[in-house]
């Protein structure tokens, strides 16, 4: 019976004619299990596109082009493929408790109920061609074998279990997926444990031409993982977008989802990002977990000075501590860090983040909402009533943020937050220029630590070799004859010589004649050259003591920083370390410069016997002034 209604369909549409329909209708009763649509397209009368168009438009019901439809995973798992095959349908996507499903014959209702009664759920027919059908069944329902070969080394033996969060009224706990679950979904599965156990901070998925790479970040360097085959792009991405709850229909506009998985018994946070490129959807998945340990202070790479300077300015009962640096630098690693070295039953801690990315326990943590209202202004304002002794903002990004914070600081409070900028002094230039008055720079700001993250050398294949004159060049340094080290590379680094980061620092406190200058709206330069002279370690100087004590390699510093060509002008003249620009001492060794005043530290000229600025007689010292 549903095969004479939809030739009559077809007649009526104008199509093929009467004649053509009973010509079609004879060779169906000759023909070995074909079908009236099949049929049809053989003898010429119709191509399977118009067919399919003309049953949408007379029905009423959607034609859907699969081959540039993202099926869903979840859907093909939950329809066997004998029925699939037997009725010649797709499960294309689950939404709620209703099944979309592509059909060559959208009129076989007896097919329909089949897939509900197995489905226990609604059904919603989509009319698709016949060949498209066929092949989606080859491709989705036969992928194990092909995904097998695809994944090579990659792990898939341990157990991925989505947990979603409180919804509503209602808590949604996701079933564990287990070795029998649809193929993309243990490649997605697949990939997740990949980027874990490499200690991956990021997983991207970038659509190419051709294919599809996979490359992973890790210790901040991209590496490829592996290219598949164009046509997994699909699946695998809306697999990932249905566990981050984005509308995985919309592929024209950037879309951000966060989802949590248990990989055994460990938990991890994902942030998820889409964005629509030239060949589909790129996808980055930002790996967070939040019940790491925290760093401890002492072991994040701080010197025994800078460590002690830390600690000076984070334990004083107010003020403003900033950690500064580019985006990946590690700033909210050592924010957490100082908050859980201070942080006792004494006092009440309070933080303010955009997302929340660890765990603190004993702490209160605020998630920023901008959809709601809930700005970092906002929440700091409301933080403030709740009693804290310190506040933890995430970012300061704008000026009504951080007049707030500085204002908080001045009323008893101790505030943490984070700054972009290339250095410590440079800091305070950036808070004039978001409108905070010098005077409360200057009486707010307990210190700065401006922050990169280098690649340390690998424990295994660690090696001393004889750096060349070129290296020693471009890294500012005059070493000859001393032994550096570097990793040979083997299978526990993946063959890169790093294994790990390790930060390098630059602390600036606030001396009292830095806060003089800062007050006196004094220049970056001024204030860099009290600080160095207040005892400061430039960010290049920490660098390269890590170089020499065989922590990192000159290599991996340069490329974080940059340090300069190392020209005679800008070495000390007692121990031909290099020296930062317009500084008045040696960070390395103390002694004083040439080109400066030993008494004011104004810069001098060739040619001067006496500084104009103090009087002072501009002879060399005997000895480096300390």
């Amino acid at each position: 019976m549903a095969i004479k209604k939809i030739g009559e369909l077809l007649v009526e549409a104008g199509l093929i004619t009467e004649a053509q329909l009973k010509e079609s209708l004879l060779a169906l009763k000759d023909g070995k299990g074909q079908r009236l649509g099949a049929v049809i397209v053989q003898k010429g009368y119709a191509t399977e596109i118009d067919i399919a168009q003309t049953l949408a438009f007379q029905l009423g019901i959607p034609f859907i082009d699969i081959s540039k439809t993202q099926v869903d995973p979840e859907a093909v798992g939950i329809v066997p493929e004998r029925l699939a095959k037997k009725y010649l349908l797709m499960p294309l996507i689950q939404e709620h408790r209703v099944l979309k499903v592509a059909m060559a014959d959208p009129l076989n209702l007896h097919a329909m109920d089949d897939v509900r009664f197995s489905t226990e759920m609604e059904v919603l027919p989509m009319v698709a061609t016949l060949s498209d059908v066929e092949a989606a069944i080859n491709t989705h329902y036969h992928l194990n074998e092909p995904i097998e070969d695809l994944l090579g080394d990659i792990k898939r033996d341990r157990l991925v279990e989505l947990v979603r969060e409180p919804e509503s009224d209602r808590d949604i706990v996701e079933n564990t997926r287990k070795s029998s679950a649809p193929p993309i979904i243990k490649m997605v599965d697949s990939i997740l444990i990949h980027g874990f156990e490499n200690r991956a901070s990021d997983i991207h998925i970038e659509p190419q031409e051709l294919s599809v790479k996979l490359r992973v970040r890790v210790d901040g360097i991209m590496r490829e993982t592996m290219k598949l085959p164009k046509w997994v792009q699909g699946p695998v991405i809306s697999r990932i977008k249905l566990m981050a709850r984005m509308d995985i229909a919309e592929r024209r506009v950037s879309q951000d989802g966060r989802f949590k998985v248990k990989l055994g018994d460990k938990a991890v946070d994902l942030r998820v990002s889409t964005l629509p490129t030239q060949y589909g959807e790129t996808v980055v998945m930002r790996l967070l977990d939040p019940k790491s340990s925290m760093l401890d202070l002492g072991n994040a790479g701080f010197l025994p000075d800078d460590l002690a300077r830390v600690k000076s300015i984070i334990e004083r009962p107010q003020g403003v501590v900033l950690v500064t640096g580019p985006t990946g630098s590690g700033k909210t690693s050592t924010l957490y860090s100082m908050v859980s070295s201070i942080k006792s039953e004494r006092i009440n801690i309070i933080t303010i983040e955009d997302p929340i990315e660890y765990e603190l326990k004993d702490v209160n943590q605020v998630a920023v909402n901008d959809k709601t209202g809930l700005t970092f202004s906002f929440a700091l304002r409301s933080v403030l009533r709740q009693d804290p002794d310190v506040i933890l903002v995430g970012e300061m990004r704008d000026e009504e943020t951080a007049v707030i914070a500085h204002q908080a600081s001045m009323t008893g409070h101790l505030v943490f937050s984070t700054l972009h900028t290339n250095d410590a002094v440079s800091s305070v230039v950036r808070l004039r220029n978001m409108g905070i008055p010098p005077y409360m720079i200057a009486s707010a700001l307990n210190g700065v630590v401006a922050q990169r993250l280098v690649r340390k050398i690998c424990a295994q294949c660690k090696e001393a070799y004889d750096p060349s004159e070129d290296e020693l060049k471009k890294g500012g340094v005059r070493w000859s004859g001393r032994k550096l080290y570097r990793g040979a590379g083997c299978k526990s680094c993946s063959g890169t010589g790093y294994s790990g980061r390790v930060g390098i620092f630059e602390v600036l406190t606030i001396s009292q004649k830095v806060k003089s200058l800062i007050s006196m709206d004094g220049s970056e330069q001024e204030i860099f050259r009290a600080a160095v002279d207040a005892g400061m370690t430039p960010m290049h100087m920490d660098g390269l003591k890590k170089v020499a004590a065989g922590i990192t390699t000159l290599e991996e510093l340069t490329r974080v920083i940059y340090i300069g060509k190392g020209d005679e002008a800008g070495k000390c003249p007692a121990c031909s370390e290099s020296l930062p620009e317009g500084a008045p001492k040696c960070p390395n060794c103390g002694a004083a410069s040439l080109k400066n005043c030993l008494s004011c530290g104004k810069e001098s000229q060739a040619g001067w016997k006496v500084c104009p600025w103090c009087a002072e007689s501009l002879a060399s010292p005997s000895k480096p002034r300390v």
